[in-house]
């Protein structure tokens, strides 16, 4: 009885270039996939969007409501500035960067570390910082998953 296993060269190498190419694509792709997730996630509001605000101060709450205030008293309907604002943008050929310019951004959804979050907002608006992690987190199976596929179609693997 006799076994033998013969590599195909060409055929192998073909394939390992055409994988070497296509593998900054593919993380490309899915760190744009996870960035367009992180905004998604961002946009909405909190699990509990009718919790009790908690004022600073009673000066900022009067100075909320009071009709020469910021704002200029309560507002009757939202600008949608910090939703409308998030933008993703290239970054060198290697990746995405999430941001989002709107005046008073951080006080909203916090900074890049997670701080600066006005406590009118907590529990009604996601941290930006915990969004972006939960994100960041899944990126290294779903590019081995991407990374699988594009073997499979190179005859890599079955």
């Amino acid at each position: 009885m006799q076994l033998s296993i013969r590599v195909q060269g060409t055929l192998v190498r073909n394939g390992l270039q055409n994988l070497d190419a296509e593998i900054p694509k593919v993380s490309r792709l899915v760190i744009y996939r996870s960035s367009q997730r992180i905004v998604q996630r961002v946009k909405r509001p909190g699990a509990r969007p009718n919790h009790p605000i908690n004022w600073v101060s009673a000066r900022q709450r009067k100075g909320f409501f009071a009709s020469e205030g910021f704002g200029g008293g309560v507002p009757t309907r939202r600008s949608n500035r910090y939703i409308n604002s998030w933008k993703i943008v290239s970054k060198d050929d290697v990746g995405y960067t999430v941001i989002n310019d709107s005046p008073g951004a951080k006080f909203v959804g916090g900074d890049a570390y997670g701080q600066n979050q006005s406590p009118i907002h907590a529990g009604r608006w996601p941290l930006f910082r915990d969004e972006f992690e939960a994100e960041v987190n899944n990126l290294a199976p779903e590019i081995a998953k991407e990374i699988l596929m594009v073997s499979r179609r190179n005859g890599l693997t079955q």
